[in-house]
């Protein structure tokens, strides 16, 4: 028992210690605010971060958000001054400063031809979709310009190629 305990305790020791100090970061980020956004409804943290050039992740951390994919209209986020970073995507409309340039990716989505087209149902998801018609999802996404494959909206209608 005691050999337990003291086996517990050397271990939280030794993780106390030996975290980097760099990834202690205080609540909210600690960085310098650009501005406050509010989010409308349609919004990512990811066309968000794009309209500022910010990393969306550094955006969550900054508003204690747990889910980078859940976020509700009407809230207002702290934008951080923090690492610049622009993904290729839909941009959202920025609310301060000057906004970013949107950045096409090399191989942009969409310009695929479509075979057939499918409107999405509630609990579908895009390795059901591609099954059904066998096709690979990647394939369904890169035409449909879908960067998430998790998430895609019922009512939705996707190009088959």
């Amino acid at each position: 028992m005691k050999t337990t305990f003291r086996v517990l305790i050397f271990g939280f020791v030794a993780l106390v210690l030996f975290i980097p100090a760099g990834q202690i970061m205080a609540a909210g980020g600690g960085w310098d605010i650009l501005g406050q956004h509010t989010v409308k409804a349609g919004e990512s943290l990811f066309c968000i971060g794009r309209a500022y050039g910010v990393d969306p992740y550094a955006i969550a951390t900054q508003n204690s958000i747990v889910s980078a994919n859940v976020i509700h209209p009407g809230a207002v986020l702290d934008i951080p001054d923090a690492t610049k970073t622009i993904i290729p995507g839909p941009v959202c409309a920025a609310q301060f400063g000057t906004p970013v340039p949107p950045v096409t990716p090399p191989d942009a989505c969409g310009g695929c031809t479509c075979a057939t087209t499918h409107s999405i149902l509630y609990g579908n998801t895009l390795t059901q979709i591609a099954a059904l018609y066998g096709v690979d999802m990647w394939t369904i996404a890169q035409c449909n310009c879908i960067f998430n494959l998790n998430f895609i909206r019922a009512g939705d209608t996707l190009c088959i190629p």
